[in-house]
């Protein structure tokens, strides 16, 4: 009796809002015309001389050092080393702060003695402690890993304590009135609550893990996504440094795109 109410209540508290009808079309017929006004205003900027050339590429230039990277394969070893180290650094940020916030949510006093030391943490630059980073893992996979699991940790954890801790007092004198286990408040009520505040932060994390990768990239690196734009602008290959950029920028929107419908899922067979 207790499991099948508790389920019932955590069904019904879970259920992400239905969009309204229409919403999704609009937003991407709104989508497409901000593209449109994106890309005609960055065609007319560098062809009308507005903005120097050395800052900024033709549109048509851009596509066509992509083309050329795409066909002659100098892209690709770059793209698999950051997408190696963005997935290694963001798996391994999402299990440790998964493990970390789940004991801070039941235990405060190892909560309250921690994590002052871990927002201390939080306040280094990235950017500073890289080649600290660097230096003591050297100049392989690892470092960019490690940058990219420091940037991503914190979010999630924090997320996930939340999500564990911000519960009804109701819901939860409910369930013990049921004398539901421990698991069974965990996995009917506290769980389906904090999926509401760890999958935004999942999205949050995905896109730092990418930019502590490159990161990593600019500080000691012979490929990756961040170390080809640094040699295309030391070199001054204005089209090729943007052609990177866009590359970066659909691996990003891969990443949230993965994660949505991963959310989807996990509501959906709950």
């Amino acid at each position: 009796m207790a499991t099948q109410l508790a389920s019932s209540v955590a069904d019904e508290t879970a259920k992400p809002p239905r969009p309204r009808g229409g919403a999704g079309p609009k937003s991407a017929a709104l989508a497409v015309l901000i593209f449109v006004a994106i890309v005609t205003t960055w065609h007319v900027l560098a062809t009308s001389g507005a903005v120097s050339p050395l800052l900024l590429a033709p549109p048509g230039d851009v596509l066509a050092a992509l083309g050329q990277m795409i066909a002659d394969g100098s892209l690709w070893p770059h793209l698999s080393a950051t997408v190696q180290e963005t997935l290694f650094g963001f798996v391994l940020a999402v299990v440790a702060a998964l493990v970390v916030g789940s004991a801070f949510a039941f235990s405060p006093i190892v909560r309250n003695a921690v994590y002052p030391y871990i927002l201390i943490s939080q306040t280094f630059p990235k950017v500073a402690i890289a080649p600290l980073i660097v230096a003591i893992f050297g100049y392989d996979l690892a470092p960019k890993v490690v940058l990219a699991a420091l940037l991503a940790f914190f979010p999630v954890l924090t997320n996930t304590i939340a999500g564990l801790t911000e519960v009804s007092d109701d819901e939860v004198n409910l369930f013990r009135s049921l004398r539901a286990s421990k698991w069974q408040e965990l996995r009917y009520l506290r769980i389906p609550n904090a999926l509401a505040f760890i999958f935004p932060a999942l999205n949050s994390a995905a896109v730092l893990a990418l930019i502590g990768a490159i990161v990593g990239e600019f500080v000691a690196s012979r490929t990756g996504i961040g170390y080809a734009i640094q040699q295309f602008t030391t070199t001054g290959e204005v089209a090729a440094t943007y052609a990177t950029l866009i590359v970066l920028s659909v691996f990003g929107l891969a990443l949230y795109g993965a994660l949505t419908i991963l959310e989807r899922l996990v509501r959906r067979n709950r």
